[in-house]
């Protein structure tokens, strides 16, 4: 989750493509990356399964040991955006800090990105096993701002519902239907040109961004964008949704309230603060940040009345704009051609009631999936889990560990530990109508949030001991050996940990994923393999989406001109480009480090201890496969 960590809005491969654009399946074959440093994007050398060996030693002759158990994908924080709904702050980003996520150039493009991620992953093969994928798992932010419109193109893109239309705002009283995004203005991006119409670090000149970057123009780009287009589709290969903070709430910080959804679906779109309030928010921003939303509030609520003073303009308005309570964002998921219907959320039918989005499923036997529902349904970016939800988990996990089920087990959430902090408190008062689970006990990852030092000490030894009210996810995870990983996203960043210090020195991996919004637009899919020998090894391996590293657009000119193309897979390829080249973002030119992680955080083997091996390790097998 990059996002902006206060109130945004208050009151208120093998592909199915031309021969000449297929990708290699995944980063072992090929990787992108700008190789000589002139902000575009080539073919880079491909990367390696390393070996991690933190948390359990590998024995030697495992790969002819061993048995493939599943191979699944995960995708995180698609962010899948409405960029022209009155919700949409962007103005916000000209202060930089806490606000950098306000906006991006590429945000209208992130339908077709998620429809060409879907079409490398539908069509990936393990590097391990040359199985095909057996599901996907989304681990949260998949739309950008809970709008129902949002929601409807993530599903169907997911699904292949023919003729998706990106496009938002409808002909009316409040005027003719056009673009109503923002553009140029010497605050924002401007793809048609480039003489003095882009905003600071938006410009195709490197001398005048600050950083090594630049933002090449292509022509048409914003109404090709918002163009219907048939989506790829995952079709019969089953995927499932998980909750993120942006999913369940507004700009991923407020619960929505009577007064967002009539901004959103309503004429009336902010577009800049007075003097005054600016200065209130920045000042707030050097607290502890409550006063920053206290001043945003108050600014926004002012600028959003139609008087002669306000910082508005008008929009064509749209019902499809709402944002959903968290159990109409679930119901939707039950409006599919994928499968399965319900895409997770029938396996707790309450959910339709009571909008708590944690289940759990055996997507193969001795397998388990367990989802957790971290949205501060109190309000903010980060996420928590309430008590309810965490003596569920902690029945759940006795259960895998039975003598009859013996199974292995999967956590997957939005926040990792580390952003898992968010006490019940908040400024967003009365608490809105998002639903949801509103507990004031919760639990955290690692401790509250800005907790300084280590994690909170565990006190607890057996996984038979009873819940409380203070222990931590991370504690609860380690006394039940059946855990073997923790997969999750919000981070926007390419990262794995392991976490040790169980009662009897049982650990974990921690898996986080890049985002597709923000640089490197990447997924990853992950190989469960048992060595046979007293260990099982998870191998990661990374995709990039299908589109290729160069958008097709002439080379760049002294304009930095170009020519954007009306291919959904050229659309994704200029916001990959467009992403490379955010100055905001913090990689290397080569575009290393940053969102993309460590080498030691993309293709990498795994090793951890088999929870339930008793025996010597087996002989050698003839083949490898199920």
């Amino acid at each position: 989750m990059r996002t902006i960590t206060v109130l945004i809005a208050a009151a208120l491969l093998l592909v199915a493509a031309p021969a000449a654009h297929a990708r290699p399946q995944t980063t072992v074959t090929q990787t992108i990356v700008d190789r000589d440093n002139d902000d575009r994007l080539e073919p880079g050398p491909g990367e390696a399964h390393q070996v991690r060996d933190e948390l359990e030693r590998p024995r030697s002759g495992r790969d002819a040991r061993r048995l493939a158990q599943l191979f699944f994908a995960q995708m995180t924080d698609t962010h899948v955006i409405d960029e022209e709904s009155p919700l949409r702050v962007e103005f916000l980003d000209q202060f930089g800090g806490a606000f950098t996520s306000a906006y991006r150039p590429q945000e209208g493009i992130s339908p077709q990105v998620l429809d060409q991620m879907v079409r490398q992953l539908r069509n990936t093969i393990s590097p391990v096993t040359q199985d095909k994928l057996d599901l996907v798992m989304t681990t949260g932010d998949n739309t950008d701002n809970t709008q129902l419109n949002e929601t409807r193109w993530m599903i169907d893109v997911m699904d292949g519902r023919p003729k998706v239309n990106p496009d938002s705002g409808v002909a009316g009283p409040c005027g003719p239907k056009g673009y109503d995004g923002v553009r140029g203005g010497k605050r924002y991006y401007e793809p048609n040109r480039s003489d003095g119409r882009d905003g600071p670090g938006y410009s195709p000149r490197r001398a005048e961004n600050g950083r090594p970057v630049r933002s090449r123009d292509f022509r048409g780009l914003f109404t090709r964008m918002n163009e219907p287009f048939d989506p790829y589709g995952f079709r019969d290969l089953p995927w499932y949704a998980v909750f993120g903070n942006h999913d369940g709430l507004v700009q991923g910080n407020q619960p929505r309230n009577p007064a967002l959804e009539a901004l959103a679906t309503g004429c009336i779109k902010p577009t800049n603060l007075a003097d005054a309030a600016i200065e209130a928010i920045l000042a707030g921003t050097e607290g502890d940040g409550e006063a920053a939303i206290r001043a945003l509030r108050t600014a926004i609520i002012a600028e959003g009345e139609d008087d002669e003073d306000a910082n508005t303009v008008i929009v064509p308005p749209d019902p499809k704009r709402k944002p959903l309570r968290k159990h109409e964002w679930i119901q939707q998921h039950f409006n599919t051609t994928g499968a399965p219907k319900g895409h997770g959320f029938e396996n707790r039918p309450a959910s339709l009631v009571d909008g708590q989005g944690n289940y759990d499923f055996s997507p193969r036997p001795g397998v388990r999936f367990v989802v957790l529902d971290t949205v501060a349904e109190h309000g903010l970016e980060e996420g928590n889990v309430d008590d309810d939800q965490y003596r569920w988990l902690h029945e759940v996990l006795t259960r895998a560990e039975l003598p009859a089920n013996q199974e292995k087990v999967f956590i997957f959430a939005h926040h990792s530990l580390a952003t898992m902090g968010q006490p019940p408190i908040s400024p967003f008062l009365p608490p809105g109508d998002a639903g949801g689970n509103l507990n004031p006990i919760v639990h955290f990852g690692n401790g509250p949030r800005d907790f300084p030092g280590p994690p909170l000490p565990c006190t607890k030894q057996t996984p038979v001991e009873p819940p409380d009210q203070t222990e931590t996810i991370r504690c609860l995870l380690l006394r039940h050996p059946s855990v073997i990983a923790f997969v999750n996203g919000h981070e926007h960043k390419n990262r794995i940990d392991p976490i040790e210090g169980g009662p009897t020195q049982h650990g974990f991996w921690e898996i986080n994923t890049a985002s597709h919004i923000d640089w490197p637009q990447q997924s990853r899919v992950l190989d469960l393999v048992d060595n046979r020998d007293g260990t099982l090894s998870i191998i990661s391996t990374i995709v990039d989406h299908a589109a290729p590293p160069e958008p097709g657009a002439p080379p760049s000119t002294q304009d930095g001109s170009g020519q954007a193309g009306d291919s959904v897979m050229r659309q994704a390829s200029i916001s990959r480009e467009l992403a490379f080249n955010d100055y905001q973002q913090r990689h290397s030119e080569t575009g290393e480090g940053g969102g993309r992680g460590s080498r030691e955080d993309r293709n990498v083997e795994l090793v951890v201890r088999n929870p339930y091996a008793t025996s010597a390790p087996a002989p050698p097998l003839p083949t490898l496969g199920r």
